[in-house]
């Protein structure tokens, strides 16, 4: 019988140091920073975040509504045709033909999406002094 109760105390010892730990490590105190983006896209580092935003700012033109003679000109600053972004936003590239037709549309594209155009923050650092 005592052999019997020294085992209960110990696997309620074990059990009850088993949850107090997995407690320990999930506990809320210790969750992670989340950053917002403009649009409320959330990310958890920061380097995400200003990637996201710097492509945010240069891109969002592409899905503005109104096709005005800025819009045009906007289009135009970035290397992109209006026939480009239409086909990309909506009607897609039905054939091979149309495809490789616009390569250097795609080209373009590609290369608006590089990040390595954002300042550092010891550069941004540097320029405010």
């Amino acid at each position: 019988m005592n052999n019997l109760y020294v085992g209960l105390v110990l696997v309620v010892g074990l059990l009850a140091t088993v949850l107090l730990l997995r407690f320990i490590i999930s506990s809320p105190g210790k969750s992670k920073e989340l950053f917002a983006a403009i649009d409320g896209t959330k990310f958890s580092r920061e380097k995400d975040l200003k990637e996201y935003e710097f492509l945010y700012e240069r891109l969002k033109c592409l899905y503005e509504e109104n096709t005005s003679a800025n819009q045009r000109k906007q289009y135009a600053k970035l290397g992109l045709t209006m026939t480009f972004i239409q086909q990309l936003k909506a009607g897609g590239f039905v054939n091979l033909n149309l495809l490789i037709s616009n390569k250097d549309q795609f080209k373009q594209l590609v290369d608006l999406f590089d990040v390595s155009g954002i300042p550092s923050d010891s550069e941004s650092v540097i320029k405010e002094h």
